[in-house]
């Protein structure tokens, strides 16, 4: 985003947060415990680094928050990745953030039940939220103790990106719906020098994709089971998939040294145009070179014979990112209420989609043409849900604790001449 347009949204974004002062006044509940902390800033933790895709975004909500209401913010950015064990240092040195802002996601799994965050199940009610964001965000970040672990801030759809232009350049006319039509594809695809699917066979890209091409083949009961527990081994359907992931890698459907991957080099191989198939989040939007826009398809991963699914399938889910309270939120309970009802303001949500290019997790108005710019996410919300259907996402049932080591076995599906009992055993041993 250039510095005009930043300084532009400033001005819509601090017009928004008048009518958020007045929304805060008049919302009844919880209010008026705790206290504003006067001159001292508003500490926010946050991965909205300036690297990140909402990171302009973000430094332009903040200071329009910060020139309507006077609250300074101290921003402290933290990468995806490290954000879990930045907080988590910072709880125990008693330093936590007055506000947090992270993905529900590995360590973040078990901060509510530890202690290490709070519930916001009154505070979604008492200041109307409730009534704000959809049911289903709300259902997302709910534990199976009934508790609302944070503010759902946005969400994400997980498609799987074709690049139409180089199929067709290899005969291949129209987006594979099944595996054998996606082996028709890889092999024409490596035949002209083109890797056909693009994956970070190391990391938790690898780790995803593994998971949703596993459960292609289990009911979606049986697939929150092993996903939760383990048992892959014991499971008929779960070795059906893995057997089916392993078939797959023999025929040359994924990237050569899939299992050395990152997700970075995966979005390389495929902007690159180096790579035909990837599968990748709705934070990618963003980063697409525009001169490839026209040639993605959006859509889900095809089908085996065997599927239990009708159409291929995606991911969609609300975790992107959350608002968490932290024990410091609620001593400062005022200024954190200002901050959160100013950033679910209709028009800071709305700049936060058209700019951030982000799934929303409210209502907003017009969102056709707040998606002007983001094609691709304009694709992804409004058709796409047609033509596929929706795996179920591990994050909601993958234990947080384990998550590294499930990553680490998982790995090892993507080594040449991986056999499904050792993958099974592997990632069986690491619910132990």
């Amino acid at each position: 985003m250039t510095s005009q347009r930043r300084l532009t949204k400033v001005g819509a974004l601090a017009a928004a947060a008048a009518m958020t002062v007045g929304v805060s006044a008049c919302a009844g509940g919880g209010g008026d415990a705790g206290s504003s902390s006067g001159d001292e800033p508003l500490v926010v933790m946050s991965t909205f680094t300036p690297a990140d895709f909402a990171g302009p975004w973000y430094e332009a909500a903040v200071e329009a928050f910060t020139e309507e209401t006077g609250i300074e913010v101290k921003s402290v950015t933290v990468s995806a990745v490290d954000i879990y064990t930045a907080y988590e240092t910072a709880v125990l040195a008693g330093e936590e953030p007055d506000v947090l802002i992270a993905n529900l996601y590995d360590k973040a799994l078990t901060w509510t039940e530890t202690g290490a965050t709070l519930p916001v199940n009154d505070y979604l009610k008492e200041w109307g939220l409730d009534k704000t964001i959809e049911s289903a965000a709300i259902d997302d970040w709910t534990d199976a103790d009934g508790n609302v672990q944070a503010f759902p801030f946005n969400g994400f759809t997980w498609p799987v990106w074709y690049n139409t232009e180089i199929l067709s350049s290899v005969g291949i006319d129209s987006v594979p719906t099944t595996y054998d039509e996606l082996i028709e594809a890889a092999t024409a695809l490596n035949g002209a020098g083109i890797a056909p699917v693009a994956i970070g066979g190391s990391d938790w890209s690898g780790m995803k994709f593994f998971l949703q091409l596993v459960q292609l083949t289990m009911s979606e009961d049986e697939a929150k089971d092993v996903m939760s527990n383990g048992g892959y081994c014991d499971s008929e359907a779960a070795m059906t998939g893995i057997e089916d992931f392993l078939a797959l890698s023999e025929a040359g459907v994924f990237i050569k040294d899939a299992q050395g991957l990152t997700a970075d080099n995966m979005y390389a191989e495929f902007n690159q145009g180096t790579a035909a198939i990837m599968p990748a989040g709705s934070w990618q939007f963003s980063a697409t070179p525009e001169e490839l826009i026209p040639n993605v398809t959006l859509g889900g991963f095809p089908l085996p014979n065997d599927s239990s699914f009708d159409k291929p399938v995606a991911y969609q889910a609300f975790t992107s990112s959350g608002v968490w309270v932290t024990k410091k939120s609620a001593d400062r309970l005022e200024d954190y209420r200002k901050f959160v009802e100013f950033m679910y303001s209709a028009d800071v949500q709305s700049s936060l989609v058209s700019d951030a290019g982000v799934v929303p997790v409210v209502e907003v108005p017009g969102l056709e043409d707040a998606l002007a710019d983001q094609p691709l996410l304009l694709n992804a919300v409004t058709e796409m849900p047609d033509t596929v259907e929706y795996g179920v996402f591990p994050d909601f049932f993958v234990p947080g604790a384990k998550t590294q080591a499930i990553n680490s076995a998982i790995s090892t599906a993507y080594a040449p001449g991986a056999e499904a009992a050792d993958v099974c055993a592997a990632i069986d041993a690491a619910y132990n």
